[in-house]
């Protein structure tokens, strides 16, 4: 009987991981990146909207490949969006911060130039607008994206440093009103 009782239990939990297994949405979100690397940008945003509404907890990783999918689909706001919750989740030294910023560059250079030319049908995630910070309005909050030096820097085809003025940030601090604009992926650049 006992071992009766324990087989059952075993059998019991195994169904029980098989089931949870298979809601599991980095299930999705590795078919995504797989489908995105494959350069098969809508079947991969297809597994990316179904991880969507199975994920509890954004995760940076899940950032960064929804937005650098985004960007592939022309949705350049909605790339902005997720590329920009990755810096903030991530900053300057996260896994993939370098290729966001260049990826983010491009899709603020190409969402200023095809704004208002096409209908955005862009996700605008409904974990944005719970990613805000309380805090004092004229409390100053470092930048994430140029990490408070102000400054952006990169190398250039030929190997030298480029560097280019953040451009969200003053001296490289932002307000709180600003801070979580940009962690929304609502805040428009500075023209410096």
């Amino acid at each position: 009987m006992r071992r009766l009782t324990l087989l059952l239990s075993l059998f019991i939990s195994v169904t029980f991981f098989a089931q949870a297994q298979q809601e599991d949405p980095r299930r999705y979100i590795d078919s995504a990146v797989h489908y995105m690397d494959l350069a098969q940008y809508s079947q991969a945003d297809e597994y990316f909207m179904t991880a969507l509404d199975k994920i509890d907890v954004l995760s940076a990783d899940f950032c960064f490949y929804f937005g650098k999918n985004s960007f592939y689909l022309n949705k350049f706001s909605q790339s902005i969006d997720w590329l920009n919750k990755y810096l903030e989740l991530k900053g300057s030294r996260g896994q993939f911060s370098k290729e966001t910023l260049e990826i983010l560059e491009k899709a603020e250079e190409a969402f200023r130039n095809n704004r208002g030319t096409t209908g955005s049908a862009d996700v605008n995630a409904k974990f944005f607008y719970l990613n805000t910070i309380s805090c004092d309005e004229n409390e100053l909050i470092t930048c994430p994206v140029c990490k408070g030096d102000d400054v952006i820097t990169k190398r250039d085809r030929f190997g030298e440093m480029l560097y280019k003025t953040c451009p969200y940030s003053t001296n490289g601090v932002l307000t709180c009103t600003e801070f979580n604009l940009l962690i929304q992926g609502n805040l428009k650049p500075k023209n410096k």
